[in-house]
């Protein structure tokens, strides 16, 4: 088996999360789907399109400890493949976190791999 590559560690867990391209910024559409796993450095999610590398994309994430809230995102598209469902399959990379938001992702992977039932990396 390979080596892990990865610095931070990522959770493969169900998100929701809604999120925006546009070059016109009076032109935003948001789109609603689901993480397929999250870590400190970025996401891995399905997208309606795809999209080219290096697009900028802002998001809006609901995590189980701010239930009532979106938290914003932004993040660089670092790979974008069409899938066998005529979904597409785009890794993102977040750009300049605040350090509140680094902490938040950090809290949430911390309690999900706490959990009895665990979660898979």
């Amino acid at each position: 088996m390979g080596e892990e590559r990865r610095k931070s560690v990522r959770i493969k867990k169900a998100l929701t999360v809604r999120y925006c391209y546009s070059v016109d910024k009076a032109d935003k559409k948001w789109d609603i789907t689901t993480i397929k796993d999250i870590s400190e450095a970025g996401m891995y999610i399905t997208t309606h399109q795809q999209f080219s590398l290096n697009d900028i994309l802002t998001f809006l994430i609901k995590v189980p400890s701010r239930p009532l809230e979106w938290v914003e995102f932004t993040g660089r598209v670092v790979e974008s493949k069409e899938s066998k469902v005529g979904r597409h399959l785009t890794r993102i990379e977040f750009m300049n976190l605040k350090e509140e938001q680094k902490e938040l992702i950090r809290e949430y992977i911390t309690w999900f791999l706490t959990k009895k039932w665990g979660g898979e990396k």
